[in-house]
């Protein structure tokens, strides 16, 4: 058994088979987590990065529970656990609290701990629980704490959701750790404790309680401002999803999926929320941008209240190399293999001239469908767009919407996502040998869609 830090006056190391009572599923679920954390350098590699801590070849990695201080006033002031990260020439600490089921994180409690933290030189406080922030420096209790700036001074005050450390659990685990045998049994074995119902580890299920009556306000035509009442309810709840929804996609592809957010909201959650609030009330819509590696472009996902509509999209810029409307499109055309009826294509134009829209299904009848009203312009772009409107019940019931989401976001991705591609112009000839090469045959602005096959769209967009 290995020996406590000197500033600990009492705590055990983190059990694989912690020996407790069964009401106590906080202490059980987060000893198991600590004690699989240290043995699986990779795992904990990929968490502790999150919160901006490097780990080496030679990084020791300890995990303590029911730990306390000399300094403690009381059992209500010893935190579930501790975690410490030896490199060698640096050590970084932790003081971790944990949450599971619907027990709510305490914001006098957290602000304890940050003082606990900082009277005994530990780094930082980490949350555990099923509330969601969109990153580890947005505490769901920040709010709450009124002295946080001069608490987090010197002491890091990150979250962990369980839902991102079951979803990163499940990642590892489906690639396996060919290297230790031992270490992927353990991960494999946390990934399956995780999903069991019995943990208290859940995902974000619905939206909050007001999402209803703002549904209802917006159907009546109402003005939005940001200080009505259940905005900010709806709001947080969107941020609480698109994080949900990041995991989602991030298991559906076994690749990280991450939300994109403004540099300046970063790190300030407040901030961010006031800007969500007002950008909501003046357009009334929720929208998200989140990135794939390796896509054609980011996939924004944007739910209109005041229409009733989930439209999930990406944009591409047309091929230039392509002198026709017809033939550009056609180039879109050849890397969407579904013919999904939800399916639009929306073209972009030079100058003031309106986008166009046009059904799949329309344009592989004719492409100069999207043409604008003035034939002598070609697009510049185009976003492909799957637009799906839910019966409003299920838009406005809090649970349905979240279902419907979860469902069409990943389905525009196996549709449109997996084989869109952006072009990019062929890299300069030489000039000594581009006087060899043979002029290339002009494309004819007039050609049917049949001129230009599937097979050669295909082979020209992965240029």
């Amino acid at each position: 058994m290995s020996s406590l830090p000197d500033f600990l006056s009492s705590g055990s190391p983190a059990r694989l088979f912690p020996v407790v009572a069964d009401t106590r599923r906080e202490e059980r679920t987060l000893s198991i987590l600590l004690a699989v954390l240290t043995q699986v350098p990779g795992f904990y590699r990929e968490i502790l990065g999150s919160v901006g801590v490097r780990t080496g070849t030679r990084t020791r990695v300890s995990a303590y529970t029911e730990v306390g201080f000399g300094t403690d006033t009381g059992a209500s002031d010893r935190p579930d656990g501790l975690l410490l990260v030896e490199t060698g020439r640096s050590t970084w600490s932790a003081l971790v609290e944990a949450k599971v089921g619907r027990s709510a994180l305490d914001p006098d409690q957290v602000e304890r701990y940050l003082k606990l933290a900082r009277d005994n030189g530990i780094d930082a406080v980490v949350t555990i629980s099923n509330d969601f922030a969109a990153r580890p420096t947005h505490s769901p209790v920040a709010g709450a704490i009124p002295r946080l700036r001069q608490l987090t001074g010197k002491v890091g005050l990150f979250h962990w959701s369980w839902a991102y450390l079951a979803t990163s659990c499940e990642v590892f685990a489906s690639r396996g750790v060919e290297e230790s045998p031992e270490q992927d049994f353990l991960v494999k074995q946390l990934n399956d404790y995780l999903a069991h119902a019995s943990t208290g580890v859940e995902r974000f299920t619905q939206m909050g309680p007001e999402w209803r009556n703002v549904v209802q306000l917006v159907s009546t035509g109402a003005t939005l401002t940001r200080s009505t009442p259940g905005l900010e309810d709806v709001v947080a709840s969107w941020f609480a999803e698109e994080r949900d929804l990041c995991l989602h996609m991030t298991s559906h592809l076994n690749r990280p999926v991450a939300i994109q957010i403004e540099r300046r909201h970063a790190g300030d959650q407040k901030l961010r929320l006031e800007a969500g609030i007002a950008a909501f009330a003046e357009s009334q819509a929720l929208t998200s941008v989140l990135r794939v590696p390796d896509c054609a472009s980011d996939i924004t996902v944007r739910a209109d209240l005041a229409r009733r509509t989930i439209a999930v999209s990406m944009a591409v810029k047309a091929r230039a190399d392509r002198k026709s409307t017809r033939a550009r499109v056609n180039w879109l055309l050849g890397m969407l293999k579904a013919d999904d009826p939800r399916l639009r294509i929306q073209a972009y134009w030079p100058g003031r001239a309106a986008p166009t829209s046009e059904s799949v299904t329309a344009l592989r009848e004719d492409p100069a469908r999207l043409q604008s009203s003035n034939p002598s312009l070609l697009p510049h772009s185009f976003d492909v767009l799957l637009t799906e409107e839910p019966s409003g019940k299920r838009f406005s019931g809090p649970k349905a919407f979240i279902e419907d989401l979860e469902r069409i976001v990943p389905e525009f991705y196996d549709l449109v996502a997996v084989t869109l591609k952006a072009w990019q112009p062929a890299p300069p000839q030489p000039v000594a040998r581009a006087a060899e090469v043979p002029e290339a045959e002009p494309i004819d602005d007039e050609t049917d869609a049949s001129d230009e096959t599937d097979a050669d769209a295909s082979a020209q967009a992965a240029q």
